[in-house]
Order: C-alpha cells, then sequence, then structure tokens
C-alpha cells in the first residue's frame, strides 16, 4: 500500500513538474571566439530545466553582456558558463599570427578556438634567406606555447590556416617560421 501511494507522488510531481519552464539565454546570431558578447547577440527562451544541462539563467543577461566569447558561439546555442570569459583575445601581452599549414604539419582532427597546442620550430631544409632565431645545439626542436583563436580549412590544396595566441615575446619569431612553412602544431589540451 505505502509502495503505491509513494510511486503516485512520485508521478504526480513527474507530470506537474514536466510543463515548467524557465528563461535562459540563448545566442541569436554567430559570434567568433575572442569577439565582445552585445546585447544584440543574446535573447531569452523558455526551456525545460533537464538534468545536465546548466545553461545561464536570462536574469544573468547583463553579467554577460561585455564577456568575450570563449568559443564560437552559434545561433540557437543555449549558453553556459564555460562559453564566455573575462579574458580578451589577444590577452594582454599576447598577439594573435596567423598560419597557413600543410597536412603533414597539423593533426587530423578539426582544431577549435581554445585549443592548447605547441608550435613547433622544424628545422630549415633547404630554405636560403630565413635566419632562424633560435638556433641551438640542442637536438630537441624549438617549441612555444600557444592557444588557437581560429581556424579554417582545409582548402582546396589541404592547407589549414589558423590563428593562435602566442606570447608577445614569441610573436615575432613564430610570425617569421610561419611565413617560411616551418611550424608543426601539436594538439596538448581541448578546453
Amino acid at each position: 500500500m505505502i509502495l503505491v501511494v509513494v510511486c503516485a507522488v512520485l508521478a504526480y510531481l513527474l507530470v506537474v513538474t514536466a510543463g515548467i519552464t524557465r528563461p535562459y539565454l540563448v545566442v541569436t546570431r554567430e559570434v567568433p571566439y575572442g569577439t565582445v558578447i552585445g546585447p544584440d547577440d543574446l535573447t531569452e527562451v523558455e526551456v525545460n530545466p533537464a538534468a545536465g544541462l546548466q545553461p545561464i539563467p536570462a536574469s544573468q543577461r547583463d553579467q554577460v553582456i561585455g564577456k568575450h566569447a570563449a568559443a564560437d558561439l552559434y545561433p540557437g546555442t543555449l549558453l553556459i558558463a564555460k562559453q564566455f570569459t573575462d579574458l580578451a583575445v589577444p590577452a594582454p601581452g599576447e598577439q594573435v599570427i596567423g598560419i597557413e599549414l600543410k597536412p603533414a604539419q597539423v593533426p587530423v582532427r578539426t582544431l577549435t578556438p581554445g585549443d592548447s597546442v605547441v608550435l613547433v620550430v622544424v628545422p630549415a631544409a633547404g630554405l636560403s634567406g630565413v635566419p632562424d632565431p633560435h638556433t641551438t645545439t640542442s637536438t630537441r626542436p624549438v617549441s612555444v606555447a600557444a592557444t588557437v583563436a581560429g581556424s579554417v580549412g582545409p582548402d582546396t590544396t589541404g592547407n589549414v590556416r589558423v590563428d593562435v595566441a602566442v606570447a608577445q615575446a614569441d610573436g615575432p619569431t613564430v610570425a617569421a617560421m610561419a611565413a617560411a612553412g616551418r611550424i608543426a602544431v601539436v594538439i596538448t589540451t581541448r578546453d
């Protein structure tokens, strides 16, 4: 008898709460990684709260506007806390460098904004006129920590274009090595 009553109460609660919706923030137009989120980039939508989802309540709209997109945001996406940050891209002390990579210089997996990568300066192979600012007697190649800020590709030749944020001190070296085709990308983590 008690089991029947407990089941009846649970069934009633499921039916009553199933129709409850709450207002959450949704992206209305594409917001590229690093871009400041503006008032026109967000709208409210009524959604049933679901286990495992942690969307941003519409009441927090003012706390989100003015933040930077921590990933590419697409229309119709429920906004969650990991998708925005206080940090600008590039952050103070960083530079964003564009790199065009051949298929052998980049992993097959698509690079996405926020990926932590290591840019490895590969030895010159018959390149003349390009100085190597990282000449070393070590057998370990020179590497630079970076964060993917954006990527496009592959194009019709298989090349991928990637924007990376690096420390300001490494920017000129990475730009010079990228222009000479001497950068390979290693993925370390995905945020």
